[in-house]
């Protein structure tokens, strides 16, 4: 037992030595590496357990270790790190591989790596477009919806360029994938070739072509760029201007110009039209001025038509064309529209402006109750279409007749159809054609007029302007009048036989008289725009009116088709009642002018007083300085004594007044006190007198003398006011209050106006 003990641990022994001896890779060189030409690389190999010799090949051949140039990178036992300094396209751009020797002659444990592949980056030249063949220098020129092929190469790159395509900012896929192939003449470099199929697109036209090249070696791409060239047929449309027209174009009032703008490449020619007709350039005002407007792609062209102002020849369909060398456009139209008021559609424009006005005049006679043919208003050309409306001249009126159901019709109303004629159809009739531009009615009366005249029994018209409830009419006269006349309006063809006037038992002929209070004066035939009509005014005049005058008065006219009749009511009125009715007029005007001047007097009075109490109750709160100081300080402190004013007082710097009656003669001063009292006496009267007209004031003159009473001393025939407590250097006023309120009620200066409520203490002027 012990024995087969011994020879297991011999034997794990003998294991773990013989598997602890063998040398094998910790890391192989990386499958792909890439260097940029010039710059130096590492290739790691490291080996465990490494007994053997570190060998490279590169393409299957052995590289030797040389100075700055490969180098060992480990300084380890272990590390076969080759460095490779200042890579080269021709020397290291390969295949390499870490090999290491056998450790013992009797093991053969060398080691080869999997080939590394090192690759040495070589930045390409710069690509070009290619088209058939050739290098694409200048634009690529396409005509519209030609196809075409064009290239993009990268030459001399290691490793190849990545080919990317835009048109514009878009980018676009390529045919197929790119090819990459090596060069003939340097195979260690690549070819990359891209394609891309373009086609000819108006939308295209003068937009860059752009080759991108990508390469690890530069971090901004390579570009080859070209533009397109698309040879295209004009394309054109219309625009008016301006641009909007908001309102309807009128005649010979609106300014308007047609544009025409053509798109194409080459350039093109535009050729304008009106209803397919060409537009010469010296046709009256149409004058087309063709200009090119420079756009970035330079293929504009407009052509403009200008109508200042535009007339109503100007109207049509208006089309332009563009042509170059690839072909013609189709035409772009605008209608314009050119609206005018009415006009008789026999006269052209210059007959219009020449034509003077001529009345063309057709009659026509129906009888009572019957119809007419249609009377036809002449034609008149306008845009829009003309609506007709008829008048009715009649007694001096004129009336419109309504004949909106016939303007519906395609004449527009132009027929007017009267039925069951009565005396009051005739007349005469005229049409005015109208049309409604731009919201303003234009019209145009027509020159030709109808007369109606009409045949029938006698029919009594005009009424007197009164009418009672039971169907009388009424005429009103004035006892005194001197002559009142009742008249009446009627119709009649033939003329009649008999016109005359009843009352009572009486009877009277037109044209016959009952001396001297009645008088029916003869038929007055009434003329309507300088023609007889068929109606007549009858009259009958009654004299030195009188109140038994009042009574129904009848109108009968007969004639050989029949005869009417009517009635009048004449009613006299006493002139005294139009008297007290105007003298009731006029006193109550009068009274409202008495009550207006009264409210105008009493506001002129109430203002007035208003202005008067806010006078006086400022110039009761109110002191002047003059008031206060009978004279200016001087510069020393004392007053000086004026000529005329021997009773002036003096201020000293300290405060001091000192009066001037004590320089005086006795008698001098007793007779200034009794004038002074006097004086005393004669404005307390005059302040009691304003006391009781303005309570207000007394209450406030009050209260000053209340205040005066406890702040003042006697002195001097006056009061003194003593100085308050504070007031430096003890200085105080003495002054005469009467004095003071009639000075400042007779003179007050600009200055003491400004003083409003003189404090308790009066100051003395400044002394500078």
């Amino acid at each position: 037992m012990t024995s087969r003990l011994l020879l297991v641990s011999l034997l794990a022994q003998q294991l773990c030595w013989t598997t602890a001896a063998e040398q094998r890779f910790a890391e192989v060189p990386a499958q792909y590496q890439e260097v940029s030409q010039g710059e130096d690389v590492k290739l790691r190999c490291l080996v465990q357990d490494k007994r053997g010799q570190c060998i490279w090949q590169k393409d299957r051949k052995p590289v030797g270790v040389h100075p700055d140039k490969y180098e060992w990178a480990g300084g380890r036992d272990g590390d076969c790190s080759l460095l490779v300094k200042r890579a080269s396209l021709e020397f290291d751009d390969g295949l390499w591989e870490c090999q290491v020797t056998p450790g013992d002659f009797t093991r053969q444990d060398a080691l080869t790596s999997p080939p590394a592949r090192l690759l040495v980056r070589v930045k390409p030249r710069k690509p070009q477009l290619e088209y058939a063949g050739t290098e694409l220098t200048t634009g690529l020129t396409l005509r519209e919806g030609q196809e075409a092929t064009i290239s993009c190469v990268s030459r001399y790159g290691n490793p190849p360029a990545l080919i990317k395509w835009f048109i514009g900012a878009e980018e676009v896929q390529p045919m197929r994938e790119q090819t990459n192939g090596t060069e003939v003449n340097n195979p260690k470099t690549w070819a990359a070739h891209s394609m891309l199929r373009v086609r000819g697109n108006r939308d295209n036209h003068n937009k860059p072509i752009r080759c991108l090249t990508m390469h690890p070696t530069s971090a901004l791409p390579e570009v080859a760029e070209s533009k397109f060239d698309i040879h295209y047929s004009p394309e054109v449309k219309l625009e008016t201007s301006p641009r909007m027209l908001v309102s309807a174009l009128e005649d010979s009032a609106s300014f308007v110009s047609l544009r025409c703008i053509s798109d194409s490449n080459p350039a093109a020619s535009i050729k304008w039209f009106k209803d397919s007709s060409p537009i010469m350039v010296s046709s009256g005002n149409v004058m087309p001025i063709g200009y090119n407007r420079t756009l970035p792609n330079n293929t504009i062209v407009e052509s403009e038509v200008r109508f200042e102002p535009i007339k109503r020849e100007d109207a049509g369909l208006y089309s332009c064309r563009a042509v170059n060398v690839i072909g013609e456009s189709a035409p772009a139209n605008y209608r314009l529209d050119v609206q005018y008021g009415p006009k008789p559609r026999s006269l052209s424009d210059s007959d219009i402006q020449q034509h003077e006005p001529t009345v063309d005049v057709v009659e026509k006679t129906t009888s009572l109750a019957s119809s007419i043919e249609p009377f036809e208003c002449p034609e008149f050309d306008a845009n829009p279409a003309a609506q007709y409306r008829w008048l009715h001249q009649r007694g001096g009126n004129t009336d419109t007749i309504d004949n909106r159901a016939n303007s519906q019709s395609p004449n527009g109303g132009r027929r007017l159809r009267l039925e069951n004629v009565g005396w009051a159809d005739e007349g005469e009739y005229r049409c005015v054609a109208y049309n409604v531009i731009n919201g303003v009615r234009r019209e145009m009366p027509s020159d030709l007029r109808f007369v109606l005249h009409v045949i029938g029994p006698p029919e009594i018209q005009a009424r007197p302007s009164a009418e009672t409830e039971d169907g009388m009419y009424e005429s009103i006269g004035w006892a005194g009048e001197p002559v009142h006349r009742l008249k009446s309006r009627f119709c009649s063809r033939p003329p009649p036989r008999i016109v005359a006037w009843q009352w009572g038992s009486s009877h009277i002929r037109a044209g016959e008289s009952v001396s001297p209070k009645y008088e029916a004066l003869p038929l007055e035939p009434i003329i309507e725009n300088k023609m007889v009509t068929n109606c007549y005014w009858a009259k009958l005049e009654i004299r030195d009116l009188q109140r038994e005058d009042a009574r129904l008065y009848t109108l009968v006219v007969e004639s050989e088709k029949g005869q009417d009749s009517t009635n009048l009511r004449l009613i006299v009125r006493d002139p005294t009642e139009l008297r007290i009715i105007a003298a009731a007029g006029a006193v109550g005007l009068l009274v409202l002018l008495l009550l207006f001047s009264v409210g105008i007097y009493s506001l002129v009075r109430s203002r007035r007083k208003h202005r008067e109490y806010r006078h006086e109750e400022e110039e009761e709160g109110s002191i002047s300085a003059e008031a206060y100081y009978g004279a200016t300080p001087p510069r020393n402190g004392t007053a000086n004594q004026t000529p005329g004013n021997q009773n002036t007082a003096t201020i000293d710097r300290n405060g001091q007044l000192k009066a001037g009656l004590e320089h005086q003669h006795p008698q001098q001063q007793q007779q200034q006190q009794q004038q002074q009292h006097h004086q005393h006496h004669q404005q307390h009267q005059q302040q009691q007198q304003q006391q009781q007209q303005h309570p207000q004031q007394q209450y406030q003159h009050q209260l000053h003398q209340n205040s005066l009473k406890q702040g003042m001393m006697t002195g001097s025939g006056g009061y003194g006011r003593k100085p308050p407590s504070g007031v430096e250097g003890g200085l105080a006023v003495m002054y005469d209050y009467d004095q003071i309120a009639c000075k400042s009620r007779t003179a007050m200066s600009p200055e003491a106006l400004k003083v409003r409520r003189a404090p308790a203490v009066l100051q003395p002027p400044t002394i500078v």
